[in-house]
């Protein structure tokens, strides 16, 4: 009985340990455009797409956003501190984006920030 009930507590811990392996394995994953998409999609496209597109700048999809406006690049690959919309996110440089709605989530940010580190994977 005590040897069935040790096997059971060793079973158990070693899910446990393997599903932490498994998230902190995934938490370690830089952030693609599927992940920053979704955020874009919600605060940014209303003003950043065909429609809008302020300052030429179309953030409606992968290949627009990495383009940038018509003046220039407003992401910068590795250089989270010299992109512009970086710093237009977390109030750096003005207007502050998103201009008509509230700043982002100081996680939401982050996730820029991380996803621009990390070289700006589309995949």
């Amino acid at each position: 009985m005590v040897a069935t009930m040790q096997r059971t507590f060793v079973s158990l811990l070693l899910i446990c340990f393997s599903q932490a392996a498994a998230a902190a394995e995934a938490v370690g994953q830089p952030p693609t455009w599927a992940d920053i998409n979704p955020i874009v999609t919600k605060h940014c496209v209303m003003c950043h797409s065909a429609q809008g597109a302020g300052k030429g700048l179309r953030l409606d999809s992968y290949a627009l956003a990495i383009a940038g406006s018509k003046d220039g690049p407003v992401l910068l690959p590795g250089d989270p501190e010299g992109s512009e919309l970086i710093r237009r996110l977390k109030g750096i440089s003005t207007p502050r984006m998103p201009f008509l709605s509230y700043p982002l989530a100081e996680e939401q940010i982050a996730l820029f920030v991380r996803w621009v580190e990390a070289g700006m994977p589309e995949e």
